[in-house]
């Protein structure tokens, strides 16, 4: 099925000018360019460049297909469906990640104990739940908790503040039907949570997992817990992480998902701080951020690798969740 400009998630007026110049589908766009079989992130950039495009339609289809376009996603059997991002509820956040999380991507956050991840990692998973109407991608979620931080107590707070927000938001006739029988308790049970106690539980919840997805987004908070202190031979782990690497790959090319991996962080010889589980883990992420408090409730988010790298903004943890900071 062909894909109408009209789906991607890019500015309107970068798909009026496309529909301009009689770009009405991906395709026509990706006739253009002779990397579609050979992908690299340097070539996608090189070629767009030589397109007669304006600067900033060029920079927002260069990050589309950078970031959302990655690997298989040109023939995935969904496709057809527009790509739908899972929104943070800060819209600093969700501009510094172009949108939000896609699917057919992996995803890393870093960040020491306090710096905001498992907090993060359960608003995703409830913002999976908003009903397409609202712009969500109304799916199911896996929370995969490792560090025994999930709280189900917040899960429900950050819900309930959810649907707040989405009875606030309706305007059609339509979208108040939907608010007025939408629920805490049915926006929670599309959010699924997992306790894993070691690294031989995750492998095995992620083998079973990938024989029929059916979840929109997978949660791992945080994947390093078990990795880091369960092994003595270093050379057996780094093996096991790579495999694990390779079954996360092969999950986000086979089933339109999200994955969402929290990463620790260590302090090396010079007293800077440093992802966990090694160089080699470091290649799995599509995008990689750093997450760190700024002060009581504010924390910030950096772009490590991935489009933007370098960038950062300011986001805020209150009592109904990932919010932006207030304007001063």
């Amino acid at each position: 099925m062909a894909l109408p400009i009209t789906s991607l998630p890019i500015p309107q007026s970068t798909v009026r000018y496309l529909s301009s110049r009689n770009v009405v589908y991906l395709s026509d766009l990706l006739k253009t360019l002779p990397w579609l079989d050979s992908y690299n992130e340097e070539s996608v950039i090189l070629q767009m460049e030589e397109l007669n495009l304006p600067e900033v339609h060029r920079r927002l289809l260069t990050d589309f297909l950078i970031n959302h376009l990655h690997q298989t996603a040109f023939q995935a059997p969904q496709i057809g469906k527009k790509l739908v991002p899972i929104i943070t509820f800060s819209s600093s956040l969700d501009s510094l990640l172009c949108g939000g999380i896609f699917p057919n991507e992996i995803v890393e956050f870093l960040g020491e104990p306090g710096s905001g991840t498992s907090q993060l990692c359960m608003q995703l998973a409830v913002d999976c739940s908003i009903p397409e109407m609202f712009g969500g991608r109304a799916c199911k979620s896996l929370l995969i908790d490792c560090n025994g931080d999930t709280c189900n107590i917040r899960l429900k707070q950050m819900a309930k503040a959810t649907l707040t927000h989405l009875n606030l938001i309706a305007r059609s006739a339509e979208e108040k039907d939907i608010t007025s029988k939408l629920t805490v308790d049915e926006l929670l049970s599309k959010v699924y949570t997992a306790r894993c106690t070691n690294y031989t539980q995750l492998i095995a919840l992620i083998n079973t997992v990938s024989k029929d997805c059916n979840y929109g987004a997978i949660i791992i908070d945080a994947l390093a817990t078990h990795f880091r202190h369960e092994f003595e031979d270093m050379r057996q782990r780094t093996n096991i992480i790579a495999e694990f690497s390779n079954k996360l790959h092969k999950l986000c090319i086979d089933a339109p998902v999200s994955l969402i991996i929290v990463n620790q962080v260590r302090m090396d010889g010079e007293g800077s701080i440093q992802p966990c589980l090694g160089e080699s883990w470091s290649h799995t992420a599509t995008r990689r951020i750093f997450l760190r408090r700024v002060s009581t409730d504010v924390y910030s988010a950096t772009i490590m690798k991935g489009k933007r790298s370098g960038e950062t903004a300011n986001f805020r943890i209150s009592s109904r969740g990932i919010r932006d900071c207030p304007a001063h």
